[in-house]
């Protein structure tokens, strides 16, 4: 992928520029061999985004910042996540939480957010063994 190219999605097609890849050296849980990612955002998916593999077309998943679910989430990003992508201190991370669509209900994953770490364009979906978060929140955006 060079330049800007459109990406196929289950949600549409939509324009993605290249700088705009993301790199999941150790793939997405249940997607392993999926490495390459682009964060889709776009008026028509407002206030969500796409996170679509570049590897195979059907790892395609709708996200939301978990601050709009929750307003006062917090999650301590574990030192091994950090080292994953390769963050500074001052490095401003990109978190989402992953949504399901269930029949007429969007569920959000709080327990296991993504984590995106702009400058290197790495990315983690971290799964804590503790949290005081659900992994089916329901998703009112309203």
């Amino acid at each position: 992928m060079s330049g800007k190219s459109i990406i196929e999605t289950r949600f549409g097609s939509f324009d993605v520029q290249s700088a705009a890849v993301v790199a999941f050296p150790e793939g997405v849980p249940g997607f392993e061999g999926c490495q390459r990612f682009v964060i889709i955002t776009a008026s028509a998916l407002d206030p969500l985004t796409c996170l679509q593999s570049l590897d195979d077309p059907h790892p395609s998943f709708l996200a939301v910042d978990q601050r709009l679910v929750l307003p006062a989430y917090h999650f301590e990003l574990p030192p091994a996540s950090r080292h994953r992508l390769e963050a500074r201190d001052d490095d401003r991370l990109v978190w989402l939480a992953l949504v399901r669509l269930d029949a007429d209900t969007a569920l959000v994953n709080l327990r296991a957010p993504v984590v995106v770490n702009p400058r290197r364009m790495i990315g983690v979906q971290v799964i804590p063994g503790d949290s005081p978060y659900p992994v089916d929140h329901r998703l009112s955006l309203a």
